[in-house]
């Protein structure tokens, strides 16, 4: 089954990435890097956003790895080694953080990313306090 984004309106910055051709599926349509990762079932903008956030070894090593999981555009692993930067360099740059140590080294928030375990289990545990304080109530 196809994504289905839930908003419409998302952040125009990665548009010049999400509308970059991957290259021709077997009926000789133009395949976008969006219409790829909707073909996986990722959310486009929310890995654009990621890859943006990465180093670029590790955005290119994501970007190639979900590149050889879609088989609707056959690239082979040269093709994807240079159709991977060209991709990458429409992501938008990243601004230095004001918050970088002296040395030029970033400091690193300890934020999991949106959508991880850590949010499920601690939605989790508040749920089951939220039942036994009712509990303790009755």
């Amino acid at each position: 089954m196809a994504y289905a984004p839930a908003q419409l309106a998302r952040d125009q910055q990665y548009e010049p990435f999400l509308s970059a051709p991957v290259g021709e599926d077997r009926h000789e349509t133009s395949v976008t890097v969006l219409s790829m990762l909707a073909r996986l079932g990722v959310d486009p903008w929310r890995e654009a956003s990621d890859l943006a956030k990465l180093p670029e070894g590790a955005a290119r090593q994501r970007l190639e790895t979900l590149m050889a999981r879609f088989s609707d555009v056959s690239t082979s692993g040269p093709d994807r080694s240079r159709i991977v930067p060209r991709l990458l360099a429409f992501l938008p740059k990243q601004a230095k953080s004001p918050d970088s140590s002296a040395g030029g080294t970033p400091v690193i928030a300890l934020i999991p990313p949106q959508g991880s375990r850590f949010y499920w289990i601690i939605a989790a545990v508040l749920f089951f306090g939220w039942i036994a304080m009712l509990a303790q109530g009755q």
